[in-house]
């Protein structure tokens, strides 16, 4: 527990610095947990025999998350960056499948399908929902007032974090005191009870954030906080079932007492993504 402690406050004072400071430093540290992400994915699949492709699959998660942090650090045109990331996607998952065939007739290797799949996963996983992390704090708005001055994306993102923890924290508290009912079959240890004091929490906490914090108008705050509710515990629940379904109890262990780069950040990259499109829509209408 106590290791558990530091390298929460650790992390926290990192992520503070990170965040605030955005820019170069903060695309260049979603870039390394990308990286290691897929580093943990392979070795995870490595577990049960699969072989995720170094080259062309952590080449386009690599080339995703720099091509992301590009455009967002010199704020350029998203309407130019959309095409440009579907192209990347296109091209990776070609070369993937090139690679695959190239291992299979060269070398012998028998599972094609499975692994070439799990090398598309890991391209979506790791290097498309990580690049939305660098969207969001990018999002352009008013500067926004709340505890100290602060860009609007920074504020989104934190809204997001905030929410994520506040899901965990609430889930785990509230399992804690009254769970009795099991969740699901894919986390054992995870109660009904604490789902819903998960759920309850994230919400109200999302909702104060975006009204009070940032001055999202209700009924999109609502929309906001009731998306994160959901998306946060369903992210944990897929990272869940991934380790299952490869027999590993941690993806890594980057952060002791609290596992690797997925463990940790399994909720955001559902959280991020859903919120930063939410916010397109709302403002078309």
């Amino acid at each position: 527990m106590l290791t558990r402690i530091i390298t929460a406050l650790v992390g926290i004072v990192a992520a503070v610095g990170i965040v605030t400071y955005g820019g170069f430093v903060f695309a260049l540290a979603v870039l390394t947990l990308g990286m290691l992400a897929w580093y943990e994915l392979q070795r995870m699949a490595a577990n049960k025999g699969f072989h995720v492709y170094s080259i062309t699959g952590g080449g386009g998660v690599l080339a995703l998350l720099v091509l992301t942090g590009w455009f967002c650090i010199n704020n350029c045109d998203r309407n130019l960056l959309f095409p440009l990331m579907i192209m990347v996607l296109v091209v990776a998952l070609v070369a993937v499948c090139f690679e695959g065939l190239l291992r299979h007739c060269n070398w012998g290797e028998a599972n094609w399908a499975g692994d070439v799949a799990l090398t598309a996963f890991g391209l979506l996983y790791c290097g498309l929902l990580f690049s939305h992390v660098l969207l969001l704090r990018s999002v352009q708005g008013p500067q926004v007032h709340f505890l100290r001055a602060m860009e609007y994306g920074e504020a989104l993102l934190w809204t997001v974090l905030i929410g994520t923890w506040a899901s965990d924290t609430f889930a785990y508290f509230v399992g804690c005191a009254f769970g009795k009912t099991p969740f699901c079959s894919v986390s054992p240890k995870k109660s009904f009870e604490g789902g819903v004091g998960g759920f309850v929490g994230c919400f109200v906490v999302v909702l104060f954030l975006c009204i009070i914090g940032i001055g999202v108008p209700l009924w999109q705050a609502c929309i906001i906080a009731l998306s994160v509710a959901f998306f946060a515990p369903l992210g944990d629940l897929i990272e869940s079932i991934l380790k299952r379904s490869f027999e590993i109890k941690d993806s890594g262990k980057l952060f002791p007492g609290h596992g690797g780069v997925l463990d940790r950040f399994d909720s955001l990259l559902f959280t991020a993504p859903i919120v930063y499109y939410l916010l397109l829509v709302f403002s078309i209408f």
